[in-house]
């Protein structure tokens, strides 16, 4: 849903923020470096106000009165299942690990994966997307003073970065230790028949 793609963005750009700026409490690693997670999640609720079942078309009403129009694909199962009234509950929730590994335990690597849930047969038509990606980059300079580090990307891309105060053991990152930056992301799509 289209409008479920503008919230995670404006999610996972709060998301990276709040890792940036270090409002997450630092969490030390088994070997004494710089670690910390930062989770943020939003829901959405819309009606099902009218259903075309030979085109599987839906009209949603929004939370805040508008009404938008859906194609349910062929991904959507048990599409039958639907009723007007059914309340359709969206969750995006994304989680931004960073950690900083000693040098030998990882390389400058970008990876990445994707998993799917979807209903049982005869069930209300669900959904669960999961989208990893795991980018890592190695410590070329570090300068203790200003708090600055430099990191050099998978593809040889180097990129220098403020560190602020809040991001404790900073001493402890050296230059050839790597940064492993986790973006995990899940959506879940849910249609329920709300309580009477």
């Amino acid at each position: 849903i289209s409008i479920m793609n503008i919230t995670r963005i404006s999610l996972l750009a709060a998301v990276v923020g709040v890792a940036a700026l270090g409002a997450a409490s630092v969490m030390a690693a088994a070997h004494d470096k710089p670690s910390r997670t930062v989770s943020a999640s939003v829901t959405r609720t819309s009606t099902v106000t009218k259903i075309d079942k030979k085109d599987r078309w839906i009209t949603l009403k929004l939370e805040d009165g508008s009404l938008v129009d859906i194609q349910a694909g062929p991904a959507v199962k048990n599409f039958d299942q639907i009723k007007v009234g059914d309340q359709l509950i969206a969750e995006a929730q994304d989680t931004v690990t960073i950690e900083v590994v000693p040098a030998g335990q990882a390389a400058p690597n970008v990876t990445g994966g994707s998993s799917m849930v979807s209903a049982p047969k005869g069930a209300k038509p669900m959904g669960v997307v999961v989208d990893t990606v795991v980018v890592s980059g190695k410590v070329t300079a570090i300068d203790y003073a200003t708090r600055t580090v430099t990191l050099v990307g998978p593809e040889g891309n180097s990129r220098t970065f403020q560190v602020g105060p809040e991001a404790k053991k900073f001493n402890a990152v050296k230059q050839g230790d790597v940064v492993v930056v986790t973006l995990k992301s899940a959506t879940s799509l849910q249609v329920v028949t709300p309580a009477k």
